[in-house]
């Protein structure tokens, strides 16, 4: 819709010069086919003289000035025939013995090549246009002028020019009609739209107000199910009358209901990213679309439903689904639902990315296990609470035995192998308040809140045997058994600092591996706690 008037100028400015230059063109035509014919006519004239010279020779009978004058009535034009020498032999006006300038142009022309034309100024007739044909009789030239005041041709154009300009007149004052009630039609739909797009414009300020709102607060969220907590009353602001869901992918397993808002979602809790059009094209489906009907697999009902897949940097992180009443609401709600959709993908990116840094900052790339950094800031914290609540922590280091040799005789890859191995044994044996690290190298620890001495050393023995027991093939070769030594230290709930912990479960770990190896040993100072158990049982939850 055109916002000023003055811009309706263009179109009328346009118009105006193409009907111009379609008359120029129109009359450039017309005028050339125009001389062409008056070119033409005198040829045709000069050849029906030719043939009157002709056939008075073949009849023996002289040429008479009444035959040409009859062969040019109603013409202004003039038929002589001439010598070579430019006498007037006959004259369709009735002159004779005159003479015509045989240095001529049209003369010259037609002995040279037959034919000849040229445009001059005569005293009493001015512009006059001659054409002139030779023949040849015996021994003999004949010479045919016609000739033609110019102002026979110049009438003729004049008249076409007229007609032109009368018919460009015409075309004006049509533009200008037809251009008048555009201009009317405009402003009147103009007027008429104003009134629905301030509706529009209200409506559509609220739903960016609510986009980003959406995506401001799911920029601070840090978990999927704040996110989602988040997302559900907005959906339902944004989209009114429509149920939703959103899974996200969970690697090989496909994808998961996280949400759902509108009420119950009939579609599967659980389904496969092939089960998704959405998620095979890259794209926004539609079920019904230009009166075809797709619907996904994980579509049990059908309806007007909409998926659409979240992205993020062109990855697929899960698909929002939509389920409306009509096909009028879907389309409708469409634009607005691909807008959330792109916010929610963002947020869960975000989400993600801080879960995945966050992780690699605290976790042994190779193992899986948390690393030293972490383990110091769980262990300082549960220290402190150790000591407020007069509970008991205790600590195991542990050491796998041999295993530089172990290296050096199958290779470092077996020997990474033995680490990851090592290491998912150990979080399955442990407890999940327990806290498995590598220490660093072959060198573990477990952190156990809540547990005595005795627990401590109960959970020392339990891992070794379990270490012990596993048999251990990598890439077709049997690596045989591996073994741990492990070292315990406890605070018995009193105040202990970090460092002292740490050392008692070194010296602990190093006189195992002094004793024989594949075995475990107690700190010095926490040996009496152990034996004291053997007479008063342990009062902590047992391990694993």
């Amino acid at each position: 819709m055109l916002k000023s008037p003055i811009r309706l100028w263009q179109p009328l400015v346009l118009m105006v010069v193409l009907l111009s230059l379609l008359m120029v063109f129109l009359t450039l035509v017309f005028e050339s086919q125009i001389r062409q014919m008056h070119q033409a006519r005198l040829q045709q004239l000069a050849q029906l003289g030719a043939g009157l010279v002709l056939h008075a020779e073949s009849s023996e009978t002289g040429l008479r000035s009444g035959a040409l004058a009859q062969l040019l009535e109603g013409s202004q034009a003039r038929l002589q025939i001439l010598d070579e020498t430019g006498r007037i032999l006959v004259d369709s006006r009735g002159e004779r013995g005159g003479r015509v300038a045989a240095s001529s142009p049209e003369l010259r022309q037609a002995m040279a090549s037959g034919i000849g034309a040229a445009l001059r100024h005569e005293a009493s007739l001015g512009e006059v246009y001659f054409l002139a044909l030779s023949l040849s009789q015996g021994d003999q030239i004949r010479l045919v002028r016609v000739s033609e005041p110019n102002a026979v041709l110049t009438g003729a154009l004049m008249t076409l020019r007229f007609w032109v300009l009368l018919t460009w007149m015409l075309g004006l004052f049509v533009v200008l009609t037809f251009w008048r009630w555009l201009r009317l039609t405009l402003e009147n739909g103009r007027r008429d739209a104003a009134a629905s797009q301030e509706v529009q414009v209200v409506a559509r300020t609220r739903d960016l107000a609510m986009l980003q709102r959406l995506g401001s607060l799911m920029s601070a969220c840090t978990t999927v199910d704040a996110a989602c907590r988040v997302m559900e009353p907005i959906a339902e602001q944004l989209l009114p009358g429509a149920r939703g869901s959103i899974a996200l992918i969970r690697s090989a397993r496909g994808l998961k209901m996280v949400t759902h808002w509108g009420g119950g979602w009939p579609g599967p809790r659980e389904f496969g990213s092939e089960e998704c059009w959405a998620l095979l094209k890259g794209n926004t489906h539609l079920s019904c679309d230009e009166g075809i009907e797709i619907l996904c697999e994980h579509q049990t009902q059908p309806g007007s439903q909409l998926c659409i897949p979240l992205l993020a940097q062109g990855e697929a992180l899960g698909v929002l689904s939509l389920m409306f009443t009509d096909e009028v609401q879907m389309l409708a709600g469409r634009a607005v639902a691909e807008s959330m959709a792109e916010q929610v993908g963002l947020a869960l990116a975000n989400i993600r990315l801080r879960d995945n840094l966050k992780d690699q900052a605290i976790r042994d790339p190779l193992s899986g296990l948390f690393n030293r950094r972490h383990m110091m800031e769980f262990l300082e914290t549960q220290l402190a609470l150790s000591e407020r609540r007069q509970e008991p922590l205790s600590m195991l280091m542990l050491d796998i035995d041999h295993f530089k040799k172990f290296n050096d005789t199958f290779g470092h890859d077996s020997g990474d192998f033995v680490i990851q191995r090592v290491a998912k044994e150990l979080t399955e044996q442990v407890r999940k308040s327990d806290l498995v690290c590598r220490y660093g190298g072959e060198e573990l620890a477990v952190i156990c809140p809540d547990t005595d001495a005795t627990g401590a050393l109960d959970l020392a023995n339990k891992l070794i045997t379990a270490i012990a027991a596993l048999e251990l093939n990598h890439n077709g070769q049997a690596l045989g058994r591996v073994t741990l030594s492990a070292g315990v230290s406890c605070t018995s709930g009193n105040p202990v600092t970090l460092e002292l912990l740490m050392k008692m479960a070194d010296e602990a770990l190093y006189s195992a591996k002094q004793k024989g190896r594949n075995r475990v040993e107690v700190a010095e100072g926490v040996l009496p706690q152990v034996l004291a158990s053997l007479n008063f049982p342990a009062q902590t939850t047992e391990p694993g």
